[in-house]
């Protein structure tokens, strides 16, 4: 019995090895169909856990008002004399004695109103000292990992002017946007400061940049908002005013806490530079190896299951479905005991532990790869008699008892 025993172990062992062994050799198959690499799920893994911290956390808790952000509202300034009314806004506010100004608007060229124009050119000269102004990415190329140009508002060349680059880190999908992007090396090898970035780095330290992608908290908080025409002084004297549209449809960014214009995720930037407390990230190639030991580990339980259950692949339909069946089992089971981990992790250390993102995806391949491997080797078997398929389970599904019955 011992025998028959080890060598049923043996002979799971070496289907569970050769079908994970199968599955890596078919990754590279799998990256290029799907157009994502395995090893490049970094940003997948490095996020899922707080985002989905900060889903449960925005239907559990009561958003915290800040201390020390908020945001003026321009919408609904309109007409010929838009730049005159902006001017004479930002002057307003310059005068509350603000920490700091962030004008997230863009001007790209001179209007028919070159007046306006004069008045919003001396008001910037006025501000320059505590206010930060946009400019914009372009042209990035993936050879130079660098951004090729630069758009500014007409009046960037005004003396001592301060611009940070509002481009938000998304790669034009719909995945939530969780990080933010401290600096940005430009074409001619200077560095570039992102738009919130420039807002707090009098307040920052170097160990502040050691991560140049930082997770974002985004713990809800309320941000006082106010109408341009109804402005509050003491939700301004003291605290970072950021300037800009809360209304525009084209600035509406999907986040752990749901769709937010992109003044309110600069905010939420700003907020976590400011508390100085980066997020742990787990290593992504170590996530990678634990989720293949995992793998391993299933494809052993799944090849034990077929052998006690005497699965039979000839019967293509009903093989499938069982294995489809099973592995689907045993992703959603694991996926919620590894989110649990992901949101402890998360919540108790501060540290994302991002398994639930990477896991499925090596399961299923390895599920397919067992489908794939069930049916090639009873065919080489049969037609080549290769001695060493004898080690497998799958080389025709000949049970050790019917030898000993012969």
């Amino acid at each position: 019995m011992e025998q028959k025993d080890r060598e049923l172990f043996r002979k799971i062992l070496f289907d569970a090895v050769a079908i994970v062994a199968l599955a890596l050799l078919l990754m590279p198959l799998h990256s290029w169909v799907y157009d994502t690499p395995f090893l490049n799920y970094s940003e997948n893994t490095q996020t899922s856990a707080s985002d989905l911290a900060y889903s449960i956390q925005r239907e559990q808790l009561a958003a915290q008002p800040s201390s020390e952000i908020s945001i003026v509202d321009i919408s609904g300034i309109s007409g010929s004399d838009t730049r005159g009314v902006i001017a004479a806004l930002l002057d307003t506010i310059y005068q509350m004695q603000p920490r700091r100004i962030g004008v997230d608007i863009m001007f790209p060229a001179p209007s028919h109103f070159s007046v306006y124009d004069s008045l919003l050119v001396a008001t910037v000269e006025r501000i320059a000292d505590k206010t930060v102004f946009i400019c914009e990415l372009d042209s990035y190329s993936p050879r130079q990992n660098q951004f090729l140009s630069c758009s500014h508002s007409f009046y960037h060349r005004v003396k001592g002017i301060s611009e940070g680059y509002s481009n938000l880190m998304q790669d034009g999908d719909n995945k939530p946007i969780s990080q933010y992007s401290l600096r940005q090396m430009a074409v001619d090898s200077t560095v570039v400061y992102s738009f919130p970035a420039q807002m707090v780095i009098d307040y920052l330290d170097e160990s502040d940049f050691t991560d140049n992608t930082p997770i974002i908290r985004f713990e809800p908080t309320d941000f006082p908002c106010m109408s341009h025409n109804q402005l509050d002084a003491d939700s301004i004297r003291d605290r970072f005013v950021l300037v800009g549209d809360m209304r525009a449809q084209s600035d509406s960014h999907n986040t752990p806490l749901g769709f937010m214009k992109g003044l309110e995720i600069h905010a939420y930037t700003m907020q976590t530079m400011l508390e100085h407390n980066p997020i742990g990230h787990t290593n992504v190639l170590l996530l990678f190896v634990i989720a293949i030991i995992i793998g391993f580990l299933y494809t052993l339980f799944v090849v034990f299951v077929d052998k006690k259950l005497a699965v039979d692949p000839t019967n293509m339909m009903k093989f499938i479905l069982q294995q489809g069946l099973l592995t689907m089992g045993v992703t959603y089971v694991l996926n919620l005991i590894l989110e649990y981990i992901a949101y402890v992790s998360f919540t108790v250390f501060e540290t994302n532990f991002g398994l639930h993102a990477m896991l499925p995806s090596i399961i299923k391949l390895i599920a397919f790869t067992k489908v794939v491997y069930c049916i090639v080797l009873p065919m080489l078997s049969k037609r080549f008699g290769w001695r060493w398929l004898r080690l497998s389970n799958y080389s025709g599904f000949s049970n050790p008892d019917d030898k000993n019955k012969n």
